[in-house]
């Protein structure tokens, strides 16, 4: 078989495997999830004036290559972008408030490990990182903490491949229900975490025109937590 016959084969099986997921019960999901992308960039076009958003920019793009790897039967490097996608953000979010780590990030002579992210004293989710830019919801950091390393955990073992995972995904590049399923519930579960850092981290410090770009998405996804209600009131 000739190399370009080959792949443009498995090209027309990813047309079927799009139109398959699409046409599985999760279009709205679907639909409503890649907003995501437009979301993450208005937060990006409010920060990059003050704040390197070099990481939140690598977020976004592994988030859609993500989508376009499980639209595309290819779910093992779905899970994979979307624990990357998660990582992303939350070394975003660490590396923001910190100049000197930043720099030493980007000359590669500092690594920031996902257990330092999540690492209750000093990580992302700690009281008394969530205290310095929005104590109103530092109660919350317990249960983010706890839905983080969940989330992380299960998706690593699609990213190590443990045989139990291995055995569940398909031989071959097809359409598989469970999986698409699957990897939508990390997905808004990581979308969820995404909101929270976002509005934890910054928001505070936006004025009420920002604000008002990014009200819906707090509506939509921050809505059972009462410490950010007072930002539109």
């Amino acid at each position: 078989m000739k190399v370009k016959d080959y792949f443009i084969g498995i090209n027309n099986k990813i047309e079927a495997i799009i139109e398959a997921s699409f046409a599985s019960g999760n279009i709205g999901k679907l639909n409503d999830l890649f907003q995501l992308v437009d979301e993450l960039s208005t937060w990006e076009s409010m920060l990059n004036k003050t704040t390197d958003t070099t990481l939140l920019i690598s977020a976004i793009k592994e988030f859609e290559l993500g989508f376009q790897a499980v639209l595309s039967g290819q779910y093992r490097y779905a899970f994979i972008a979307q624990r990357y996608f998660i990582e992303q953000i939350a070394r975003f979010i660490y590396l923001s408030t910190n100049e000197l780590y930043l720099r030493h990030w980007k000359l590669g002579i500092r690594d920031v490990s996902w257990s330092c992210l999540i690492d209750k004293e000093n990580g992302v989710f700690s009281k008394v990182f969530i205290r310095a830019f929005f104590p109103d919801v530092e109660g919350e950091g317990v249960q983010f903490i706890s839905l983080s390393s969940k989330l992380y955990r299960e998706s690593s073992e699609f990213v190590h491949g443990n045989f139990e995972k291995v055995n569940v995904m398909p031989d071959q590049i097809e359409f598989q229900a469970d999986m698409l399923d699957k990897w939508l519930e990390y997905m808004e579960t990581g979308k969820l975490i995404a909101i929270f850092l976002l509005f934890m981290r910054f928001s505070k410090d936006f004025s009420v025109s920002d604000l008002a770009k990014i009200e819906t998405m707090a509506q939509d996804e921050l809505c059972g937590i009462d410490g950010f209600e007072s930002l539109f009131h």
